[in-house]
């Protein structure tokens, strides 16, 4: 990692966190951590650009 380390009451973001350190830290400290170069989209499935359609096939908001 390099850079700033800023923690939200959602995740801890960083810079330069390939993916399995990324996993590491996520699942050891049961707490979302994302590189600020991959942002994750807020009430989104992480960096999806958009929602999941919902059950019934009606696309989500």
């Amino acid at each position: 990692m390099t850079g700033a380390v800023e923690i939200t009451d959602r995740a801890i973001i960083a810079e330069g966190l390939d993916e399995p350190p990324r996993y590491y830290l996520q699942h050891g400290y049961g707490y979302q951590c994302h590189d600020r170069e991959k942002p994750h989209h807020y009430r989104r499935h992480g960096r999806a650009p958009i929602g999941w359609p919902a059950e019934n096939g009606t696309p989500a908001p």
